[in-house]
């Protein structure tokens, strides 16, 4: 018996410590949002399809930029509304493009060997990438993006879709509540002499190995039904929270009375 209070009292110190929330190693942004409807890849981020997104908006030498990110119960939909003069869309000369690289990670550190990268170009170029073992990126031999660039007005509107978990090594594989790094890249005219490059979140460079101050997405857990495994309580993290704060009450009163006798 004079083993069990050191043991309880090793058990509440661990649960403790595997309570303490995940560091968030990136620049505060986050977006997190479940849709049951899928938006149409076709050019036009229209207002309907993407009323479940999680947004924001900020500038860049170009224009305004609005962000969007949902995903439904297979796949991670983004989307960017881009203020442009223009929609260039030849290759080598100019062309517009979105690139969204994953820190699939979420540890903050460098963009290395493994991590997934995928891009949006006009006229339907679409690429599906990963950081080989020269720290260059290769062409994944199995594509799964897909998506389309249009111009509405004076902006340019890129959709892309990528799965959450294709089962390919190369791309990303997400569970429902698990926190992603994401850094987007906008380049205007790419291959021409002016091309500009943007980046997303403001202040990360696009040749920035460190992953520390990307953005965060969190893969949404499904909403539309009961399947998700949430009975409308607590969520598990709370509950092992709530458990673990009678543990201690538990143990400090054992204690005190132990010292009263």
């Amino acid at each position: 018996m004079k083993y069990t209070q050191p043991l309880i009292l090793s058990i509440l110190l661990l649960a403790s410590i595997l309570l303490i929330p995940g560091i968030k190693a990136h620049d505060g942004t986050e977006f997190e949002a479940y849709t049951s409807t899928s938006p149409t890849m076709d050019g036009v981020i229209n207002d309907d399809e993407w009323a479940d997104a999680s947004t924001t908006t900020f500038s860049i030498p170009e224009g305004e930029v609005t962000l969007y990110v949902m995903n439904d119960r297979r796949s991670l939909f983004i989307a960017a509304k881009v203020a442009d003069n223009t929609l260039d869309e030849v290759v080598n000369v100019g062309l517009d493009i979105l690139t969204i690289d994953f820190d699939v990670r979420h540890d903050g550190g460098e963009f290395t060997v493994g991590e997934d990268t995928i891009s949006i170009g006009a006229r339907n170029r679409i690429g599906d990438g990963f950081v080989g073992p020269g720290l260059d990126i290769l062409d994944d031999s199995q594509i799964d993006v897909d998506g389309m660039v249009g111009r509405i007005g004076n902006f340019n509107h890129f959709e892309i879709v990528h799965p959450i978990d294709s089962g390919d090594a190369n791309d990303i594989a997400a569970a429902y509540g698990q926190t992603i790094g994401a850094r987007f890249i906008f380049f205007d005219q790419s291959g021409h002499d002016n091309a500009v490059i943007s980046v997303f979140p403001l202040g990360v460079g696009a040749d920035d190995s460190s992953q520390a101050n990307w953005a965060d997405i969190t893969i949404a857990t499904p909403t539309d039904d009961g399947s998700s495994g949430s009975s409308g309580g607590l969520p598990i993290t709370e509950i092992g929270i709530v458990v673990v704060l009678l543990g201690w009450a538990a143990y400090f009163g054992s204690v005190i009375r132990k010292r009263r006798s």
